[in-house]
């Protein structure tokens, strides 16, 4: 079962063709691939069950290319043909809390919200549903923290992100806490937490990491 199916629509095609259109998507990755073949699944298949999760896919591959205005519109578009899916809605919430805070605060509550609601779906089991749930819950916390953060809530900021790292830690969330940390004076905590985003094996993060390292001895001054 896929990362984070229970909050999702269940997948359903009229017909097997369609079924092995949506594959194609599946099976082209996170790249400019995906793109080209959500489009030509939705001109075959206008009226498919399945285009929620088609366009989840080219939202996806629109954020790992870095594309975030077009990653924005795909998510809104895979919100609009599925507003349950808070898999997407999560990562749209991050994505916009640099960018626009009320939209991303309005996403990140309603994942919260949502989640305070959601039945676990016979045949998911437990740990994967809580770990899931806690993930997405991490995720909306980190936005809660980059929007207070902008609006000059420094330890409101620092609350919102040492939840997300006690739900769901991560070496993207290691380096936001460090720079935060650092910011705030709290060097030696900073100093943990860059290194731990220095060695994450996303080689552009861990490049961050270093960086952000680096520049500690001026901060203390």
């Amino acid at each position: 079962m896929r990362l984070g199916a229970q909050f999702q629509p269940p997948l359903e095609a009229e017909t097997p063709e369609e079924f092995d259109s949506y594959l194609t998507v599946e099976a082209a990755g996170a790249g400019r691939e995906a793109i080209a073949r959500s489009a030509a699944f939705r001109k075959q298949w206008p009226a498919s069950k399945l285009l929620p999760r088609v366009w989840e896919i080219r939202f996806f591959a629109r954020q790992k290319l870095g594309e975030a205005a077009e990653a924005r519109q795909d998510g809104e578009e895979a919100l609009r043909l599925a507003p349950g899916n808070l898999t997407v809605r999560a990562a749209l919430a991050v994505q916009l809390a640099s960018e626009e805070g009320e939209a991303a605060e309005g996403h990140a509550r309603t994942v919260l919200d949502e989640l305070a609601k959601t039945k676990i779906r016979r045949g998911v089991p437990l740990a994967q549903y809580e770990a899931t749930a806690a993930k997405l819950r991490g995720q909306a916390r980190v936005a809660l923290g980059l929007v207070k953060f902008r609006r000059g809530d420094a330890a409101g900021a620092l609350g919102e992100l040492e939840e997300a790292d006690r739900l769901a830690p991560d070496p993207a969330l290691s380096y936001r806490l460090g720079r935060l940390y650092a910011a705030l004076g709290r060097t030696a905590e900073a100093r943990r937490r860059l290194t731990e985003a220095a060695q994450a094996t996303d080689p552009a993060l861990a490049e961050r990491g270093r960086a952000a390292l680096a520049e500690l001895p001026l901060l203390d001054r």
